[in-house]
């Protein structure tokens, strides 16, 4: 599968201005979008076959060859992808703005409701204020396996192009798979923001945040924290707190001109309507680069 992107910068003084002109645009109301993205590199030169069978059920061998195959013989960076909306929704409007903390709040109160109908049920699983008194508790995070290529040298197309998969995995000890197929721990962040759905583009207004140690002073640990402080504790990429607006299409074969003409037409056309609002530009390809060196 392939990604086709445009990306604009957005200063924080407006970022509640920009949610409303896209929350008008996509004639929807902005979705939180909270994930965790734990960075892994792979510790087994290129071409040896590491075989992940077993180390975890809810991820196809054929799924996992089909990323294999992709990455052609180079060696990348890869992520687990989490999505924390469930554990971390009270503390999102804090940390993103007083315009959209009514939106947020409603979500935390649903995700609220939704652990306690869960526990009413049987379940019994502990909440945050149970586990976390201070942090988010993620223990019980589903994730996924995402890997992206170097994007296509730019000049071929008037938006970034690369390769992508992602491979849900539902069971199993996320470590130990990607242990098995060869990767270690390196780092994290947190990726927070609302997301739009624009005809057949992802709109993502964004910042990365710093996951720094929970106590200070504290080394990187070999592996990731089962906890981690809460939203408005973190520390932004961007000292002065901007964010990012990415726009992406995700095609099937982007090397076909007919099915790839689609989505670019279309990023072009959202690109003009964003004029003078918001730049939208190609990305820097160096910036996007995900091989490990």
């Amino acid at each position: 599968m392939h990604e086709l992107l445009l990306f604009g910068q957005v200063p924080a003084s407006r970022h509640d201005q920009i949610l409303k002109v896209l929350a008008g645009i996509a004639a929807m109301q902005p979705q939180l979008v909270v994930e965790r993205h734990l960075i892994f590199r792979p510790t087994k030169p290129p071409g040896t076959k590491a075989s992940p069978a077993g180390a975890n059920l809810g991820a196809q061998a054929s799924q996992v060859q089909a990323l294999q195959a992709q990455m052609h013989g180079d060696i990348f960076y890869l992520q687990l992808v989490g999505d924390m909306r469930a554990s971390s929704a009270a503390g999102a409007s804090q940390a993103l703005g007083a315009s959209t903390e009514g939106e947020d709040t409603a979500m935390a109160e649903e995700a609220t409701s939704e652990e306690a109908t869960d526990t009413d049920e049987g379940s019994k699983e502990p909440t945050q204020s149970d586990t976390a008194p201070n942090g988010i508790d993620t223990s019980k995070q589903k994730w996924s396996l995402e890997f992206r290529d170097l994007p296509e040298v730019p000049g071929r197309r008037p938006v970034t192009s690369r390769l992508m998969a992602s491979v849900q995995l539902t069971d199993g000890d996320p470590l130990r798979f990607m242990a098995a197929l060869g990767y270690t721990y390196v780092s994290e962040y947190v990726l927070q923001g609302h997301q739009f759905i624009y005809n057949n583009i992802i709109l993502l207004l964004h910042r990365p945040l710093f996951v720094s140690p929970l106590k200070d002073g504290a080394k990187a640990a070999p592996a990731p924290p089962t906890q981690l402080p809460r939203l408005e504790t973190l520390r932004p990429l961007d000292p002065s707190n901007g964010l990012v607006l990415q726009a992406s299409i995700r095609v099937q074969d982007g090397t076909k001109p007919e099915t790839a003409s689609v989505g670019i037409n279309e990023l072009k056309a959202f690109k003009e309507t964003m004029k003078g609002v918001v730049e939208m530009e190609v990305g820097d390809r160096l910036a996007l680069d995900t091989r490990a060196r």
